[in-house]
C-alpha cells in the first residue's frame, strides 16, 4: 500500500517489477525500438509500453515532431497519455499541468503566476524520431547504434505497404528468430508460401558489426489468384526463389525474396518491439519491387503469414530465448539461429539471472 518513507528506488530506469534482468534491460534500452505508427500520434497523446516502461508520445501541434516521455506526471504520477494537447502543450488530465515538447513544465493552473514553477517539475524524456512511418524511441540517452537501414522503403523502388502492428504474447527474440527460420516454412505456411518438404542446403552466415546475413535457394508455392490478390488456392505452382536474410541486432530483420524466373523482387522489413519480456509488438513493411500487387493485398497476405506463425511461436516453452547452446538441439539448417544466439550473448544479454 505504501512506499518506504526512505524510498531509494529512482523514478526512471528499469521498473522494479520488470520481467527483464537489470543487465538485459540496460543493454536493450540502449537500442532504438519502434513503438507506434507515425499516423497513430496525431492531436492527442498516445500511451505505449517499451521494456516495461510506460511511455507517452505526443505532438505539440500539427506538423510537429513526436516527443516521448515517461507516462507519468511528476506531480502525482497520473498517466499523461490520458491528457490532452492544449495551447501547444501536453496537458495532464488530472490537475492541468502543462509541459512543452522538451518536457519542461510551463504552467500550473493552481499555482499563482507570481510564484516560480519548481525546477524538478519536468518530465523524464526519451530520445525519439520518426522514420519509415514508425515512431522510434530509445530509453537511453546514449544509443549504441542507429536505426536499421532500409533504403528500399524510401527510394521509391516499389510498392510500399505498412502492415498494421500486431501484438504477440511471445518474446521479441523468439519472434525474430522464427522470422529467419527456414525449416518451419513447409510445415507452418501451408496456405501462403510454403513449398515442398526439402532438405535445406548448407549456407554461411556473414557477420559485420551488429548484422548477420545469409542467403539460400528455396522452392515456394505462393498462393495468389490471377489478380494478384492473396487467396488459398491449391493449384499454385512451385517457384524458384532466392532468399536473403539480414538480421540487425537485437530485433530487426530484412528479407529479400528474388524470383529469377520472373525477375521480380519482394522485401519484408520486420522489427519486434519488446513491450515486456513476454509481449512483443510486431512492426512490418512490405515492398513489392515488381509493382504487381496492390498494397491492400500485400498487407492481407502478410497478415495471413503472421497468423500461421503466431500459434507456434506463442506456444514455445520457455518463451525466453536460450542463449546457452546446450539448452536446445540444433541441426545444420539452424545455422542462422545459432549465430543469432551467439551474437546476442556477445552483446552481454543473458549474463545475469532474473533479480
Amino acid at each position: 500500500m505504501f512506499l518506504s518513507v526512505k524510498n531509494t528506488s529512482p523514478a526512471g530506469g528499469r521498473p522494479p517489477n520488470s520481467g527483464f534482468t537489470q543487465n538485459d534491460w540496460e543493454i536493450l534500452a540502449s537500442f532504438w525500438h519502434p513503438v507506434a505508427l507515425s499516423t497513430e500520434v496525431a492531436d492527442k497523446p498516445v500511451g505505449v509500453t517499451l521494456l516495461d516502461v510506460p511511455v507517452a508520445l505526443y505532438r505539440t501541434g500539427p506538423g510537429e515532431g513526436v516527443s516521448a516521455a515517461r507516462d507519468a506526471c511528476p506531480h502525482r504520477n497520473a498517466r499523461l497519455s490520458l491528457g490532452t494537447i492544449k495551447n501547444g502543450h501536453l496537458t495532464c488530465g488530472f490537475h492541468g499541468f502543462e509541459y512543452d515538447g522538451g518536457g519542461t513544465c510551463v504552467r500550473i493552473p493552481a499555482l499563482s503566476p507570481e510564484l516560480p514553477i519548481p525546477k524538478k517539475l519536468c518530465l523524464d524524456t526519451y530520445l525519439c524520431q520518426e522514420r519509415y512511418g514508425f515512431v522510434w524511441v530509445c530509453l537511453s540517452h546514449a544509443p549504441r547504434a542507429g536505426l536499421p537501414e532500409w533504403p528500399q522503403v524510401e527510394d521509391g523502388s516499389g510498392t510500399v505497404a505498412i502492415v498494421p502492428p500486431g501484438l504477440w504474447n511471445a518474446s521479441a527474440a523468439r519472434h525474430i528468430e522464427n522470422f529467419s527460420d527456414l525449416c518451419h516454412v513447409p510445415w507452418v505456411h501451408t496456405t501462403t508460401f510454403g513449398g515442398p518438404e526439402v532438405v535445406i542446403p548448407p549456407y554461411d552466415v556473414h557477420k559485420s558489426g551488429l548484422s548477420l546475413a545469409f542467403e539460400v535457394n528455396m522452392l515456394e508455392r505462393v498462393r495468389y489468384v490471377e489478380e494478384g490478390h492473396p487467396s488459398a488456392t491449391q493449384d499454385a505452382q512451385y517457384n524458384r526463389a532466392l532468399y536473403r536474410y539480414e538480421t540487425t541486432l537485437p530485433f530487426s530483420c530484412a528479407l529479400r525474396v528474388h524470383h529469377p524466373d520472373t525477375n521480380s523482387t519482394y522485401r519484408v522489413f520486420d522489427v519486434g518491439s519488446p513491450v515486456t519480456a513476454q509481449t512483443t509488438r510486431i512492426f512490418q513493411i512490405v515492398v513489392d519491387e515488381s509493382r504487381q500487387v496492390a498494397p491492400e493485398a500485400l498487407i492481407e497476405f502478410t497478415e495471413r503469414i503472421n497468423d500461421e506463425d503466431l500459434s507456434q511461436v506463442v506456444a514455445q516453452c520457455p518463451q525466453d530465448l536460450p542463449l546457452d547452446l546446450r539448452d536446445e538441439i540444433h541441426i545444420p539448417a539452424d545455422r542462422m539461429s545459432v549465430e543469432y544466439r551467439r551474437a546476442m550473448a556477445e552483446l552481454g544479454l543473458g549474463a545475469a539471472r532474473p533479480d
